[in-house]
């Protein structure tokens, strides 16, 4: 006689997974662990970090009541951003990194507001990069 298996997975939900996430493993992977820590709530409850009272200074963020769109402005960043060609074609290889595809689908609709701009993504992204790093040298000194 044949043994017959039950499955612990819901057909509806294995598809909705694969609506939701292609790769499906990561809504399964939650699902298993959330039934894992329902099981032991007291585990959860060790689990979790204790805050650390003494967190970094988080720098200042941009004051939201300037006026960003001010024609100022706006040749600022064209002129900092996207017309700087210092890293367009550079003589050196730079590493392969991922970048969030959100930030890449923004960066792509900047660069063709700009229409004729000599930019890129790479480009747009080491000039931000660069400008980081020119702003913040005193604060990333102190680390390296």
């Amino acid at each position: 006689m044949a043994k017959v298996y039950e499955s612990d997975i819901d057909p509806e939900e294995f598809i909705r997974s694969f609506r939701d996430d292609p790769s499906g493993i990561s809504s399964m992977k939650k699902k298993s662990t959330e039934e894992k820590t329902s099981e032991n709530p007291q585990s959860e409850v060790k689990a979790q970090p204790t805050e650390s009272k003494t967190e970094p200074p988080k720098p200042d963020p941009v004051n939201k009541t300037t006026s960003v769109t001010s024609v100022n402005a706006e040749s600022e960043y064209w002129q900092k951003y996207i017309a700087n060609t210092a890293y367009l074609r550079p003589k050196l290889r730079f590493l392969m990194v991922e970048i969030n595809p959100d930030f890449i689908q923004k960066i792509k609709r900047i660069i063709s507001y700009e229409n004729g701009s000599p930019c890129s993504i790479k480009s747009f992204v080491n000039n931000v990069l660069a400008e980081h790093f020119e702003r913040y040298e005193a604060i990333i000194k102190k680390r390296l």
